[in-house]
Order: structure tokens, then sequence, then C-alpha cells
């Protein structure tokens, strides 16, 4: 089995995920400003998806099957946590970035990547910490607390 390469398609499978998880919160919020931040976090995440269905591809290996799972699960994710508020479904989002972060982050430390992979996999974990600071910043703007 190509670790590289399963690693990568669930990577992928996490970008679809948090791509579909913030298209399907922008109907919680009615602020201009939050709107913005979800819709840019959405194309972002899709960038990841593209780059990293192209990375994969790159390495002979084939596209991940079940990523429509990921996104359905985002889309009962983002509805049930919609029901409790925007400041949950924030506190949501930062949990789904850490996540990411902490995953992707563990498979650099156990998956034998080329150096190219490697570059690639640090500018979306650095992507996803700015996206848990934004969600944090969003939750303090929203409630007047520190998160």
């Amino acid at each position: 089995m190509r670790w590289d390469i399963t690693s990568l398609k669930f990577m992928y499978n996490m970008e679809r995920f948090a791509t579909q998880i913030y298209l399907t919160q922008r109907r919680v919020f009615d602020q201009e400003w939050m709107l913005r931040k979800l819709n840019a976090a959405a194309e972002n995440e899709q960038e990841h998806v593209n780059v990293l269905r192209k990375r994969i591809l790159e390495l002979q290996g084939n596209r991940s099957h079940i990523g429509f799972l990921f996104q359905t699960a985002a889309r009962i994710l983002g509805s049930i946590a919609g029901i409790f508020g925007q400041e949950f479904l924030l506190k949501v989002d930062v949990f789904v970035e850490k996540r990411a972060i902490k995953d992707y982050g563990t498979f650099l430390n156990r998956v034998k990547f080329d150096e190219d992979t490697i570059k690639l996999i640090n500018r979306v974990i650095a992507d996803e910490v700015f996206h848990k600071d934004n969600w944090e910043s969003s939750i303090e703007e929203l409630t007047g607390q520190k998160v």
C-alpha cells in the first residue's frame, strides 16, 4: 500500500468535508462579515481539494471515491451545529481545523513524502492554522469574550 497516496486521499476527503461544512453554515449567519469569511474559507478549502487531487494523480494514484460521504457528513454536521447557534457552530469549526492540523502534522512525521508533497502539506497546514485563528477571532467578535 502506498501510504503517501492513502494519506493524501484522507486529506483530500477532509478538505471536501471542510469546503462543504463552510458552504452549509452560511445559512446560519446574516452578518455580511461572517458570510465573507465563510465564503473565503470555502474557496480556500476547495483550492486544497484541487491541489491534493492533482498531486495524487501526479503520484500515479486515483482519486478517492468516498469524498461524497465526507461532504454528506459535513452537510449533516453543519446543519445540526447551526441549530445550537453561531457560537457553537464556530467552535465546531475550530475543532475541525485543530483536528486537521494535528492529523496532517502526524502524516508529515510518519509517512515518507517527497519534497514537493511536504511543501504542499505545509502550505495546507498554514492555511488551516489561519482558519482556526480566524474562527477563534470570529467567536470573540460575536460574543465579546476572549476564546
